[in-house]
Parts: structure tokens; sequence; C-alpha cells
């Protein structure tokens, strides 16, 4: 979209009263979809939107159909979900991608297998042959994905069937879903109790894109959700997950006897206190660590001497505040102020990490990005590319903060 005209900041561009969003309340099945709600609940929350835009995909006469010939054909919904796994695996290892893929098509093929068919074949005059077909169901998938939007959990105070808890399901909005995303958006959908309004959040000139914003993504859930991904260093919002598992790897490495038995029992303890997990993650971002107080703890707990971690472990798992009140905060800045020992560990589980993105190297990535090679690759080959390189960055500017 483009601003044929000035735009002000805080300007509406357009407005799409709430009846014409497409969810399951709004759709010709609504009463089919809540009558039977509690048969397809799933973790995800989606099988009843996907249900319903199946149902409206495939009805000819269905009100929204000029709405979604406008959508793109579904092979351009070229998410790493439609990948060969070879490709996928070849091109982004070690960037959390080929894991969330992995995880995805296992969740939508199971609720396919038991939510979503088993409710198409009791319904079967409803629905068309093609809503039985799994890759069907796939590029429904991927259209939500790709499109819809997830509204704010605070917004209205209607009755709801969510648990308290539980993630708002998506919803599609037409027209705002035509808008492009950047991290430096000029434009936000704002929700509103009757309405939604696409509004400017800053001044755009004309001739400018308008451009929206997905949320605050690094490039690999982007690539993951959505098929693509923004060039270093545009996207502020770029992160690299750095397994737990893999620091409690990178620790053990040199340890032997008494001290790998203190190293083990310190990790067991950080697990009891909720503080590490076997699957879970830091996230380094590219003004420090995000996950600065899991992190921050872990490394001072490791690091405790044996009669330290006694008087802890005495006291329960609590710990006394240090005497400078920022020192648990890890920015950029205050990564180079931790203890040498604690420096020198996070140096080595960066470069550990570094290593599993294994395809091509930081300088052989560099080296593409400057050669004529660079405008005929293809763009799932250009975002992986984005997204490696990327990741490199966050993790060689934590290697050099930590050696200063």
């Amino acid at each position: 979209m483009i601003a044929k005209e000035p735009i002000e900041e805080d300007e509406c561009l357009f407005e799409i009263p709430r009846n014409l969003l497409i969810i399951p309340e709004t759709s010709e099945i609504r009463k089919l979809l809540t009558d039977e709600y509690s048969s397809i609940q799933s973790p995800s929350g989606w099988v009843p939107l996907l249900i319903a835009l199946m149902y409206e995909h495939t009805n000819p006469e269905s009100k929204w159909s000029p709405y979604l010939r406008l959508i793109p054909d579904f092979e351009e919904l070229d998410l790493p979900m439609f990948w060969e796994n070879s490709e996928v695996d070849k091109e982004l290892s070690g960037t959390g991608v080929p894991d969330a893929v992995r995880n995805d098509i296992v969740s939508i093929e199971k609720e396919f297998r038991d939510l979503v068919l088993p409710f198409i074949k009791k319904h079967e005059p409803v629905f068309p042959k093609q809503c039985q077909d799994i890759e069907f169901f796939k590029k429904m998938v991927s259209f939500v994905m790709a499109y819809s939007f997830t509204e704010p959990d605070n917004i209205t105070e209607e009755d709801s069937h969510d648990e308290e808890g539980s993630k708002p399901p998506p919803m599609m909005v037409p027209m705002a879903d035509i808008l492009n995303h950047v991290a430096n958006n000029n434009a936000q959908l704002c929700f509103g109790r009757e309405s939604l309004k696409m509004v400017a959040t800053k001044s755009i000139k004309k001739g400018e894109e308008v451009f929206n914003t997905y949320g605050h993504l690094a490039n690999w859930e982007l690539l993951h959700m959505y098929g693509f991904a923004e060039p270093y260093p545009n996207n502020h919002y770029d992160t690299v997950d750095i397994p737990m598992s893999l620091l409690h790897k990178v620790a053990q490495e040199g340890r032997f006897n008494e001290e790998l038995k203190l190293l083990e029992e310190k990790w067991q303890f950080l697990k009891s206190m909720s503080i590490v997990e076997d699957s879970g993650m830091f996230v380094v971002g590219t003004e420090g660590v995000m996950t600065e107080e899991e992190l921050y703890q872990t490394l001072k707990v490791l690091f405790l001497s044996k009669a330290e971690f006694n008087d802890l472990k005495e006291n329960e798992g609590w710990m006394e505040s240090d005497d400078d009140e920022d020192t648990d905060i890890l920015t950029n800045d205050a990564i180079t102020r931790l203890p040498a020992e604690w420096k020198v560990l996070l140096e080595r589980v960066a470069r550990e990490k570094m290593c599993q993105i294994n395809c091509n190297s930081l300088e052989e990535d560099e080296k593409l990005l400057k050669s004529e090679k660079w405008t005929r690759i293809s763009s799932r080959q250009r975002y992986s590319l984005y997204v490696r390189y990327g990741q490199r960055q966050i993790l060689l500017k934590l290697v050099q903060l930590c050696k200063r």
C-alpha cells in the first residue's frame, strides 16, 4: 500500500467493522461451530477458525468469496513447512526454524486427524470432499499463519469460550492483511470494541509504502510464520535462541570428579527452582539478553563455591540481591561488567552456538552478499541467509562483549 498523499501521525487510514472480520462467529456455519465447540478445541485454538475458512473457501456463494479470491495463490505462501525437510535443514540448521517446522507438522496432523476430519465427516453434506484432504488443511493453516491477527486479550469483556489464561484465537482481517511488515513500521492495527482501525504511528510522505507490524518478531519467527525475513541490520527485534542444555554442556567441559558432581547438583537445583529446563532457551537480542533473569541467576549459581551453594540450599533457594541493583540486567553494556569467569563461559557458549548454524560460515555468507551470485539465488536462500546472518551477528557481538 502506497501513500497517495501525505499522512499525518495518528491519522486513521481505514476502519474495519467487527462484523466484517472472518471468525467462527461470523461464518455461515457459526451455529454448527458453536453447538459442537467442545469437540473442536485444541491447544492451538485455531481449529474453529480453520474449519470456518475451509467452508467459506469452498463455498462459491460465500459472502467472503471476493476477499478470498484476492488472496495470493496458496502456492505463493512459501512457508518452510512446505519445503523439503532436507532444504530446511540445509539452509536453517541451528536457527530454530527446523524444530519449529517439525513441531508444526506434528501438531497440524494431530489436529486434523483427531478433530477436524471427524467433524467434517460427521457433517459431510455441509463440506465438499476437498475438506477431507490434509494438504488442503495445511494450506488453510499457512493462510492463517501468514495473514491472521491476534487480538490483545484485554480489549473486550465480551463472553468467550476461552479458558482463563488461554491465548486469544486468531482472526482474519480483510484489508489490514494487505500491508507488509517491517520492524520499523509506520502504521499499526488498533483494536476497538466496534471496529479495528489501521492508524499511522508516524508521518508518512507521499509515495512511501505503508508498513504494518506483525509484532516484535525475530527473523527466524518471520520466516517460520510468514515466509520472509528482513536483511541485517533492519530487524532490531532479531534474536537468537541458545538452548539451556547447550550452556549446561559447555559448563561441563573440563570438569571432573567432585567438581563435575557439584556442577550437576547445581543444575538440578536450578531445574527444581524452574530457572532452567531441558528444552528451555536463553534468548539474546540485539541490545542484550532478553531472558536476563534466568541467565543471570543460572550463571550466579553455577559459579558459587561449595559453601555458598550449601548456604543457598539451606535458605531454600533465596539469594540476597547484589549491591548493584542493575547487575542482573544483561544489556550489552552490563555484559561487559560481568565477572571474568562468567564471560569466559558465555563466550564459549556463543561460539558453540555459531558452530551449530552450519550452512556456510559467516565469512561465506558475507562474501555471497557482496557477489553477483546474490541476485540469482532463490527467495528461500535469500531469506534463510538473512536469518543465519542476523543470528551470527548477534552471537559475534556477544563474543566481543565477553572479551572486554
